[in-house]
């Protein structure tokens, strides 16, 4: 189950739109609803507001926050090192 603190920290990597971003990174890895179907955006907000549990999306959630918060420190150390 996702804390209130993890929900935080989602909305805040990942921004605006978190559940479209989610959907696609679900998709991209084979990961469907239990019909087989992309999960839907209320599932995903359901989920990351700690309502619904769900051990394989929070995972994978937790991945790509993981995997974005790399992205955007690379793009600031390549920032910083063109804007010397």
């Amino acid at each position: 189950m996702i804390t209130d603190n993890q929900k935080k920290k989602i909305k805040e990597v990942l921004t605006k739109h978190y559940s479209h971003k989610i959907i696609d990174h679900l998709t991209e890895n084979g990961i469907f609803n239990a019909k087989g179907n992309e999960f839907s955006s209320a599932s995903i907000q359901r989920i990351v507001s700690g309502e619904q549990s769900n051990e394989t999306v929070e995972l994978e959630i937790a991945k790509l926050v993981a995997k974005t918060r790399e992205e955007q420190k690379e793009a600031q150390k390549i920032k910083k090192q063109l804007f010397k």
